[in-house]
């Protein structure tokens, strides 16, 4: 192993250990997305959960809990509409039983909430759009939900847009 290759183990080991993303060098040699967009769109994240928490707060409903496979479904997605640049509930002919399906989340029922912005803010998105929209509005007071997963993606390449994607649900049993 060349002291190159050992010292870019040596820096990389730290990253990996504090749980930051790094992102790995396209051909060109320079990082695909910068590790501070990083931390912002898990910022972001953080955002809309708390935001979607404290909404379900102020109406006497349930707090919602992050279910890993939502999470994971939720941030897929986010990923495809941005890299598509293209914001539909269906891309490809996905259905939200299948977004659910792919990650194991076994359900009693799910709901789905999708957005764009032009600025990478999750608590306009909430507020601002999701809020003043009697449908996505019920998606996250509904009373027949208890997880929840979140994603956010962006800048598209083509328009600088971000992704947003909201996934709610309820387990058939205890998963």
């Amino acid at each position: 192993m060349n002291l190159r290759r050992i010292g870019f183990i040596a820096c990389l080991l730290p990253t990996l250990t504090l749980g930051l993303d790094f992102a790995a060098p396209s051909r060109g040699g320079s990082l695909t997305r910068p590790i501070n967009q990083t931390l912002q769109v898990k910022r972001e994240i953080d955002n809309i959960f708390e935001a979607t928490n404290a909404v379900r707060a102020a109406k006497s409903r349930a707090l919602l809990h992050k279910d890993p496979k939502l999470m994971t479904a939720a941030q897929q997605y986010a990923e495809l509409m941005a890299a598509r640049d293209e914001m539909s509930h269906t891309i490809g002919g996905l259905s939200l039983v299948d977004k659910a399906q792919r990650v194991g989340y076994v359900y009693r029922t799910v709901r789905e909430n999708i957005a764009l912005n032009t600025d990478l803010d999750g608590q306009f998105v909430v507020y601002e759009q999701w809020m003043k929209s009697k449908g996505h509005r019920q998606n996250m007071l509904a009373n027949d939900i208890s997880d929840i997963g979140v994603g956010v993606a962006g800048p598209s390449k083509r328009t600088k847009r971000y992704y947003y994607c909201q996934i709610f649900g309820a387990p058939l049993s205890n998963q």
